[in-house]
């Protein structure tokens, strides 16, 4: 157990970008994954991405948080390849939750970019986030934005994306913005 506590404690210190493989006492708490797999051209190349997602959300099982969850992405083709991955600190309060269709690619400015947006299930309060790994250029970005969600269930960014988003090109900054704004507004859009 002490062990268990330890590994948990140094999962939650690690920061995002560059992050250690899980540690193999955590692995026994995988209970089931989701792999999503999309194709995509940049111009002429031809690009895989892979997102998993271990232990995500699933209102079947009703299982809305755990001791582990984890979501990956990596992007590929014949001359690169990227990843990222994200443990998620407070998978005890709420899992990962990725919906299929909520993955695009978009052309900005001659490349493709890869929107992988996120929420979190489990937590039912009135703060809550959207998180987005983007791919764009042979560069990765992870961001959460908070949202503050009424008990009306209209939602609304309670974030400065202008500080959050500063990073980003600015054509790629006012393409999430976008999605932001427009996606996500009500409490719904989060489940």
């Amino acid at each position: 157990m002490k062990s268990l506590v330890t590994s948990l404690i140094l999962l939650f210190f690690i920061p995002v970008c560059g992050q250690k493989p899980v540690n193999d006492t955590l692995k026994r708490y995988y209970q089931d994954s989701l792999i999503i797999q999309k194709n995509f051209k940049d111009g002429t190349i031809s690009n895989k991405l892979t997102v998993k997602v271990i232990n995500p959300c699933n209102s079947e099982k009703n299982r809305f948080d755990g001791a582990v969850t984890i979501i990956s992405a990596a992007v590929k083709n014949k001359n690169y390849s990227d990843s990222i991955v994200y443990n998620y600190p407070y998978a005890q309060s709420g899992l990962i939750n990725l919906k299929t269709d909520h993955i695009s690619d978009h052309n900005i400015n001659k490349h493709q970019a890869v929107f992988i947006p996120f929420t979190y299930c489990g937590n039912w309060d009135n703060d809550t986030k959207v998180s987005y790994i983007i791919f764009y250029n042979h560069k990765k970005y992870l961001y959460h934005i908070k949202y503050y969600c009424g008990e009306d269930g209209k939602c609304k960014l309670n974030d400065n994306l202008n500080i959050t988003l500063k990073d980003l090109p600015s054509t790629l900054r006012l393409k999430v913005t976008k999605d932001l704004k427009t996606k996500y507004n009500n409490s719904n859009d989060f489940q």
